[in-house]
């Protein structure tokens, strides 16, 4: 996977952007630039309920998304987290494949977020994270997922510790064709500095950023999405709380989706949703809320 360089404009400022080949794709409709994952039904899994639900209503599993989502959205692009697993067992995965190709389904992504530190200091604990991540890639690679979202390190990690791990994932990911992402997900990398550090010393090729808009601190967000956008892949598209007439109130979800429009973007946006707080809604119309936004804001396809 070659990248070239270009001078993108956001607001005002010149960045040097990546092409990846996620820029490199033609999409017909802005639909098709449109992926949802699991996070945002998580209420919903039995691994991930809520302590604040005593049942389950309309229970979903992994056999059960790729057709859900192309039924109620209309979405073929999909994302698994590691903790909606049953097990990542060769007969389990080959039924979870089944149903994603009789979905006409594309699997564009996994999270994982099981215990690992590509950046701990202890050599023991740093390669059984990385024995253990090499474990998962093998499962996706099953699944064919297009890309793995890995965690670099949690917040006190070892930065160079980190590069280096993620330099050996990235080129046993490679090897099996799957392209590696991280996101700001609450380790090292929330420093935006670090995070595109991390990125650009552990590939250059193969590994990219996936901002998320949901998880930096508001008074920052922007200035720090602006940081790693240019390194962007995928976009986590990620709301955060909704009040009682289905509004989105956390920040303004429009102007960073009309910020990546700006800035060059012209991959895929992961429908996703998370809160710290029990938000007893209809997380289909948070789903549908958030599409819509997201074609509101795009640029192309025109």
């Amino acid at each position: 996977m070659n990248r070239r360089s270009f001078i993108i404009r956001s607001a005002g400022v010149a960045l040097t952007a990546w092409v990846g080949p996620a820029l490199a794709q033609t999409f017909k409709t802005r639909m098709d630039r449109i992926a949802m994952g699991t996070l945002i039904f998580r209420y919903r899994f039995k691994q991930t309920k809520p302590k604040e639900m005593a049942s389950i209503p309309n229970e979903l599993t992994l056999l059960d998304v790729p057709q859900h989502h192309r039924d109620r959205f209309g979405i073929a692009d999909i994302e698994f987290w590691s903790n909606h697993f049953e097990s990542i067992e060769p007969s389990y995965l080959a039924k979870v494949k089944e149903r994603i190709t009789a979905a006409g389904s594309r699997l564009l992504n996994v999270q994982f977020d099981f215990p690992y530190d590509l950046a701990a200091a202890g050599d023991a604990e740093r390669r059984q994270s990385i024995k253990d991540v090499k474990q998962w890639i093998d499962a996706c690679t099953l699944l064919g997922s297009k890309c793995v979202r890995i965690n670099p390190g949690k917040p006190k990690g070892a930065v160079e510790k980190s590069i280096e791990s993620l330099k050996e994932v990235n080129a046993y990911a490679k090897d099996k064709d799957i392209i590696v992402i991280t996101a700001n997900h609450f380790g090292l990398e929330m420093n935006p500095d670090l995070h595109v550090r991390v990125v650009k010393e552990a590939g250059p090729a193969n590994i990219y950023t996936e901002p998320d808009f949901g998880n930096y601190p508001h008074a920052t967000m922007f200035a720090s999405l602006e940081k790693i956008l240019p390194y962007a892949y995928i976009v986590s598209a990620k709301t955060d709380e909704f009040n009682a007439k289905m509004e989105h109130t956390s920040y303004d979800f429009d102007r960073c989706v009309r910020m990546c429009e700006d800035a060059g973007f012209k991959g895929m946006y992961m429908v996703s949703q998370y809160s710290s707080k029990f938000q007893d809604i209809d997380y289909e119309k948070v789903g549908d809320w958030t599409v819509e936004h997201l074609k509101a804001n795009m640029k192309t396809p025109t």
